[in-house]
């Protein structure tokens, strides 16, 4: 299982709050892979978390244009090329075995998700505090 850790957090309690649902996703996968229900489930899990992650990205994308955030095109191309990779890592899991394309999906959502969050996002996020705080003043 996953562990979701206060450091984490980027600050905004909405992203926040949908990186954990994300986390959420993530653990409800690795649970169908332990339990021996990969070929019964991942395909559904899969098709919630790219669901997921579409709306996450649209959501943040629309926090970054709200606030004027400098880098928004960069990190709307980052969300774009993960995007891509998963869409080639699901194609692999129905061609492939699909408990061994169910762990190449998770091992690479989960160290995209960490380092953009880690990463990427913080930037944004530090970017709308200080923003935040100069409106505020």
């Amino acid at each position: 299982m996953l562990a979701w850790e206060h450091g984490y957090k980027i600050g905004q309690w909405e992203m926040d709050a949908e990186h954990l649902i994300l986390f959420s996703l993530l653990n409800q996968l690795d649970i169908n892979i332990n339990a021996d229900l990969a070929d019964e489930c991942v395909h559904d899990v899969l098709t919630a978390l790219d669901a997921y992650i579409d709306y996450h990205f649209a959501h943040e994308e629309a926090l970054m244009k709200s606030w004027g955030y400098p880098g928004l095109d960069e990190h709307a191309a980052k969300h774009h090329l993960f995007m891509v990779e998963v869409s080639r890592l699901r194609e692999a899991v129905k061609n492939d075995d699909v408990l061994r394309g169910a762990l190449k999906v998770r091992g690479f959502v989960l160290e995209w998700l960490l380092n953009h969050i880690m990463e990427t996002d913080v930037d944004y996020a530090q970017f709308i505090a200080q923003k935040a705080k100069k409106t505020r003043a």
